[in-house]
């Protein structure tokens, strides 16, 4: 009981320092479907969200990595959608299956944070669509070759927000999401597994990402 006294205190006045300097504008938090379909991984998630909110972090892109392939692939997809839209989130899901990439909006209202939610549509997928629609507009005449540079991939990936940090929620290793995105982006890989992380947690990693130094690639 003491501790649970005293760890209050303790997350009380860290957050008071935090709110006092800088945070990261764009957040991305990548995870694997089996955070999510856990039990409480979705319930988890809104958690997440309603701790970015109150640090007035404006945008979250969240990854939910599919692991399995052929067609366990959609079923899992599916569950993961069903388990999302049982939530109160606002939020926009992305996901690729035989029919295209799909967007399927959930809840209703303006959210404190913007939300996208991205399910097993990875960056490889997603910078070969791009290259796919601008070629395609090379074929009907619309462009040359010789106009195709950065900013036109850009503007035809799906997410054209340059998160300043990504957090990998219990893994050692990089996702393939955001590849083009997060090339200056901080970088933060957890200890604990997303069901045990705490807003406690949540806090150090802001406080992490104020200490360092942001060199964008220089």
């Amino acid at each position: 009981m003491l501790q649970c006294i005293y760890e209050r205190i303790y997350e009380h006045r860290l957050r008071s320092r935090i709110s006092k300097h800088e945070l990261p504008v764009g957040l991305t938090l990548a995870l694997t479907e089996s955070d999510l379909l856990a039990p409480g991984g979705a319930k988890q998630l809104q958690s997440f969200v309603s701790w970015c909110a109150d640090l007035g972090i404006g945008s979250l892109i969240v990854y939910i990595a599919v692991l399995v392939d052929g067609p366990l692939r959609e079923d899992v997809a599916s569950q993961i959608i069903d388990r999302l839209k049982r939530t109160d989130l606002i939020a926009r899901m992305y996901t690729k299956d035989d029919q295209g990439l799909r967007t399927i909006p959930i809840g209703n209202g303006r959210p404190e944070v913007k939300l996208d939610i991205s399910i097993g549509y990875g960056g490889k997928l997603e910078l070969t669509d791009a290259i796919r629609a601008i070629l395609r507009r090379v074929e009907r005449g619309e462009i040359d070759y010789e106009d195709i540079n950065s900013d036109m991939i850009e503007s035809h990936l799906l997410f054209r927000h340059n998160p300043d940090l990504v957090i990998r929620a219990g893994g050692k290793h990089l996702t393939d999401f955001l590849i083009w995105q997060t090339i200056y982006s901080e970088l933060y890989f957890t200890d604990v597994n997303f069901a045990d992380m705490r807003r406690l947690d949540f806090l150090r990693i802001m406080r992490d990402y104020q200490k360092r130094q942001r060199r964008y690639g220089r």
